[in-house]
């Protein structure tokens, strides 16, 4: 311990006496160190937008109910089956108790005409159940959402994304109890959602803004000619509960289905298999990018270690014929290069904090960097091995100088 002490006090006047030659040591460490922090950083908020996605999308407990042809032993009789239907949606919500939240939902073939005094625009029109609010997220900034007795009674409502009204409406307009025609048809505007911040890889939250809602029951009479629906989801309160809850939901569409296999199920186990391997690839390729900087740095410590050993190497012969073993020297100019890399990382986590608080304010919401301490920890960290490393060879080589010719040297 007094010998790393020692070492630590001698890098330090190292430092001191040679300013200009330690500054340009230690930036490379500075900026290799910031880097690190800086693209953990980004990394981590990049990963928290992705998983706002998923969960303003249903989360991991949903299950998708998609439909499929019938298998080969059951082509001739695949008429049997009505598909899927809002049957399926009552008879899920009454046979499955892992079912906490069952919605189907029905889209205009080839999207739908919105108009308002002069200003259309073409969008994708939903027509859904109150459920799907609640199991996608939607917020309601205005007025109210769709409910049971608007599809009980075939209401002509919409409730639209902030973007709709934004195309549809003029500034200083209330959208609310406005009438607008969707492919014709007069529709009443009852609710607005509320705007939802886009980043990178959330897709769906640009989705939402450009959301038009209309009660399913009033799309499927307006503009459909069957009664099947386009979507069924299944909300489960655990992903444990997964396994069981497909078994029985897939024993009730049988008996709804008349025994035809003509659905299948998709969970959201793969995209979160997928969210593990993205998080890996990301950790490792920016990471690795602020890794070889910091190695920069290390080669900058060890070129000075050794210029450094060059100008002691008096110094060092007159400490082994007054006793120092070789360890002792060593561990000095470890302990020396260690002290540089540690100031350099120190320093690198200051101007951390400065990267992280730029891109925080040029980066969107939902992909802001985050400043963490782990990640700070781990910088500097990373900057003592790096020291040590790149410390080792120039301290091999000081203590094995010989005393003879090291006492001879001017």
């Amino acid at each position: 311990m007094r010998q790393l002490l020692m070492g630590i006090g001698s890098g330090w006047s190292e430092v001191m006496a040679h300013k200009l030659r330690s500054f340009l040591t230690l930036f490379g460490i500075v900026l290799g160190a910031a880097a690190l922090v800086g693209m953990l950083g980004v990394v981590k908020g990049l990963l928290r937008g992705w998983e706002t996605m998923i969960y303003e999308t249903g989360g991991i407990e949903r299950i998708s109910v998609m439909s499929r042809p019938a298998p080969e032993t059951q082509r001739e009789i695949a008429q049997l089956s009505p598909g899927r239907t809002l049957n399926d949606v009552d008879a899920i919500l009454a046979a499955v108790p892992l079912a906490q939240r069952v919605t189907a939902e029905v889209t205009i073939p080839n999207g739908g005409r919105l108009y308002f005094q002069g200003r259309a625009t073409w969008q994708n029109v939903r027509g859904v159940l109150p459920a799907t609010f609640i199991m996608d997220r939607f917020d309601v900034q205005m007025g109210r959402m769709i409910g049971d007795l608007d599809n009980e009674l075939q209401t002509q409502v919409v409730v639209l994304g902030a973007s709709i009204v934004d195309q549809l409406f003029p500034r200083g307009i209330d959208a609310l109890d406005r009438v607008i025609t969707i492919n014709g048809q007069p529709f009443t505007v009852v609710g607005v959602l509320r705007e939802y911040q886009a980043g990178l890889g959330s897709g769906s939250f640009s989705s939402k803004n450009q959301a038009v809602f209309i009660p399913l029951t009033t799309l499927q009479t307006l503009f459909r000619i069957d009664e099947n629906v386009d979507v069924l989801n299944v909300k489960v309160a655990d992903v444990a509960d997964i396994p069981i809850a497909l078994e029985q939901i897939s024993n009730v569409l049988t008996h709804t289905h008349r025994g035809i296999q003509d659905v299948r199920f998709e969970t959201r186990e793969d995209l979160l298999q997928r969210f593990e391997e993205t998080r890996r690839s990301y950790v490792v390729s920016l990471g690795g990018v602020a890794v070889i900087g910091l190695i920069v740095g290390g080669i900058g410590i060890m070129n000075v270690m050794l210029a450094s050993i060059s100008e002691r190497v008096r110094e060092i012969g007159v400490r082994r014929a007054l006793g120092a073993r070789r360890n002792d020297i060593l561990v000095q100019i470890l302990a020396e290069s260690l002290t540089l890399a540690v100031g350099g990382g120190l320093l690198g986590m200051v101007a951390s904090i400065g990267l992280i608080k730029i891109l925080q304010k040029v980066v969107v919401e939902a992909n802001r960097p985050e400043l963490s301490p782990a990640a700070m920890a781990i910088g500097v960290l990373f900057s003592g091995i790096v020291g040590v490393v790149a410390g080792l060879y120039p301290a091999v080589r000081a203590s094995r100088l010989p005393v003879v010719e090291a006492l001879r040297t001017d």
